[in-house]
């Protein structure tokens, strides 16, 4: 019987806006509701400083080994996680990536592409590097230990519409797939031989006309029914492992709302949960 474990990690230093903080608490406690869920200890500094081109680099490596510890000692086969930044998604990717062997494909509904390095970064903000620290060209404090960096043959890119030159000629030169949000996007998962998936949501992938509720708004992008009908042929085909809402602000009453209702239509929550 797979072990899934519901995870709330609140770090917010990855962009330096300790709004997504609030946020993430907000929509773990109204999407687990009375399950159980393991709170991710959260590290707090006074002296927030630039490494080696990343913000707040000790307090994101220190947070990662801690995440990471946690989960080895769970021994989950499948996660949820609410996060406050994208770099929240660091641990459990690389938990599960190492678990299955290479043998999933990661989907990443971004407006972002989330692939600068320190060097290209124009902010120094890690949640702007993660997929590119996944991918095993990141700072080393969280590469040396990523046991199984993904491969670029295993990302799955929708949505994104946002990208620094850099990010774009990676994409371009990389076996990376670039998909609409439709779906017709497992098909392109399953033709390259995945049957096992982890979905990342960073929710500014939305039309902020249809959905405002996030840090980074992006014109463009997919409604909520767009997503939803996405995710549910997501669903129906594919064994879900892992499951990451990131990016969240929680100002508005009825947004969660909006994202519960986009998980469980879909059939996404069930599949994780199973």
């Amino acid at each position: 019987m797979p072990i899934t474990l519901l995870t709330l990690n609140s770090q917010w230093q990855g962009c330096e806006s300790k709004i997504l903080s609030t946020g993430s608490k907000k929509l773990a406690s109204f999407l687990f509701g009375t399950k159980p869920y393991l709170i991710i200890k959260q590290i707090n500094s006074n002296i927030l400083k630039v490494t080696n081109g990343v913000y707040a680099l000790d307090v994101l490596s220190e947070g990662f080994l801690n995440t990471l510890n946690s989960l080895k000692d769970s021994d989950a086969s499948k996660i949820m996680t609410v996060g406050a930044t994208c770099d929240t998604e660091l641990a459990p990717i690389s938990y599960l990536n190492h678990l299955y062997d290479g043998e999933m494909a990661v989907l990443w509904f971004d407006a972002h592409g989330d692939l600068n390095t320190p060097e290209s970064s124009p902010s120094g903000h890690f949640h702007g590097m993660i997929l590119r620290t996944l991918l095993g060209e990141g700072p080393k404090e969280f590469c040396e230990h990523i046991k199984n960096p993904l491969l670029d043959r295993q990302v799955f890119m929708a949505g994104i519409r946002d990208l620094d030159v850099i990010e774009s000629e990676y994409i371009k030169e990389s076996n990376i797939t670039v998909g609409l949000v439709d779906e017709a996007l497992v098909d392109l998962i399953i033709n390259a031989g995945f049957s096992k998936v982890y979905i990342h949501i960073d929710v500014d992938v939305l039309n902020p006309k249809d959905f405002n509720d996030m840090l980074m708004h992006t014109s463009g992008g997919p409604t909520c029914d767009e997503l939803t009908q996405c995710l549910a042929s997501i669903s129906k085909k594919l064994d879900i492992l892992g499951l990451g809402v990131v990016e969240y602000c929680g100002k508005q009453e009825m947004s969660s709302l909006k994202i519960k209702n986009m998980l469980i239509n879909s059939g996404v929550l069930n599949n994780v949960s199973n």
